[in-house]
């Protein structure tokens, strides 16, 4: 007991650390605070549900001493209670809850489930932080004037030309316009890679109490996420201001859970292909570097996978090499 209390403290200081460093500007201090959740994650997963929970008390605790109140709910809010509860959830058996079920169900929850909860928790935090600007200016067309001004004055210091000038602004408010949809996928990607690092760090370990999955065969998100995301995306189009920024919030976490289902796709279809990591190291370089064009072509995958099942042909899956923990 006292070792996971002491294990609990120590990455509550860490999670708090690696959050404080993002007041700076520099790369490698926003790289660090990236990975604020996965302490907490770390101790969710290998050492108890309760014991991540003692983590994200700490490391809001921590914060709350030595950097304030206000930083510390932010921190509880935004990293320590959504990485809290996606661990905690992709740990806890949930199959005994319930009484009825298949008896090959799966006890813990499939990977598809977990995105599904990232990509809620990413459209809950940009609907937060747009009601919170809204509320905190008086209405959505005051802030989007006053933000846009304000990063639009910021950025014009580098440039002197007026042409330029005015680009830096059609820039600034397309970047408002945008900032919602941003929100939501950050978070889910964030949520996700740490997840992710934090389940694998623990496995090596031999700590991991569940399974661990096939993630390309095994990421299915329900075909209603793939409809309320075509709506999503049709208000956006259609609709006003500010419920076109509503509706940028379902595009940006529905989207971004479906670009991660879509690369499940390629990986799951491309497995015995003799150039498959030449095709997959294409891809993603093709994500970083043409993503304004790929990434919407990768969602548009993954919504047709929820309808059609494209990995439910056996023919296309050569059954994986199995993974033991020593």
């Amino acid at each position: 007991m006292i070792h996971r209390f002491i294990i609990a403290i120590g990455a509550g200081c860490a999670a708090a650390a690696l959050f404080a460093v993002s007041s700076q500007t520099s790369p490698l201090a926003m790289a660090l605070a990236y990975f604020a959740p996965l302490p907490i994650m770390i101790v969710s997963l290998g050492w108890g549900v309760d014991g991540g929970g003692l983590a994200g008390a700490f490391s809001v605790l921590a914060l709350g001493l030595f950097a304030g109140l206000p930083t510390a709910l932010l921190f509880a809010a935004s990293i320590a209670a959504p990485a809290w509860l996606l661990a905690a959830f992709s740990a806890t058996p949930i199959a005994r809850y319930f009484s009825r079920r298949s008896p090959g169900a799966p006890p813990y929850p499939s990977v598809g489930a977990i995105v599904a909860l990232a990509s809620l928790i990413g459209m809950a935090r940009a609907l937060a932080s747009l009601v919170a600007v809204i509320v905190l200016y008086g209405g959505y067309a005051e802030a989007a004037k006053q933000i846009t001004a304000a990063l639009a004055a910021i950025a014009r210091g580098a440039f002197k030309d007026e042409r330029e000038s005015a680009v830096v602004g059609e820039f600034a408010k397309s970047l408002v316009l945008v900032a919602p949809a941003a929100i939501a996928a950050w978070t889910l990607l964030m949520l996700c890679v740490n997840l992710y690092a934090a389940a694998r760090s623990t496995q090596m370990s031999s700590n991991l109490a569940r399974p661990w999955p096939d993630v390309p065969t095994s990421l299915h998100l329900p075909w209603p996420f793939a409809v309320a995301l075509i709506a999503c995306a049709a208000g956006a189009y259609a609709l006003p201001a500010p419920a076109s920024q509503y509706a940028l919030i379902g595009v940006g976490g529905l989207g971004g859970a479906f670009v991660l289902q879509g690369l499940a796709v390629a990986h799951a279809l491309s497995r015995g292909l003799k150039l498959r990591t030449v095709m997959l190291v294409a891809l993603y370089a093709c994500c970083l570097l043409r993503a304004k064009y790929t990434i919407p072509v990768v969602a548009a995958l993954g919504v047709a996978d929820a309808f059609a099942r494209l990995r439910s042909r056996a023919a296309f899956l050569p059954a994986p090499k199995p993974t033991t923990q020593k």
